[in-house]
């Protein structure tokens, strides 16, 4: 399945400017973060809706949906879990 192209992460700034904030990540493309030379995080688009494959430990966690237009909370509580499951890759 294709990514999600960059035009429709537009609202999503904030939050993947806390994306490339995470230590030791890095994003070779936009959108599409790396851990060391493992893929971490990654959005998909299909049928108007967005999620993130996100790693959990060794394997891909469950997808995390990211609604457009996502307020504050709902990027937070994204945010959150990226960031738990962050800590278990280490």
């Amino acid at each position: 399945m294709a990514h999600c192209p960059i035009a429709q992460l537009t609202d999503l700034s904030a939050l993947l400017d806390a994306l490339r904030a995470l230590p030791g990540i890095r994003e070779p493309k936009p959108g599409i973060f790396y851990r060391r030379s493992q893929g971490f995080l990654h959005f998909h688009l299909k049928q108007g809706r967005r999620w993130a494959d996100v790693r959990d430990g060794k394997d891909w966690g469950e997808p995390l949906e990211i609604p457009f237009e996502a307020d504050s909370a709902c990027q937070q509580a994204f945010l959150a879990e990226v960031s738990a499951r962050w800590s278990r890759c280490l």
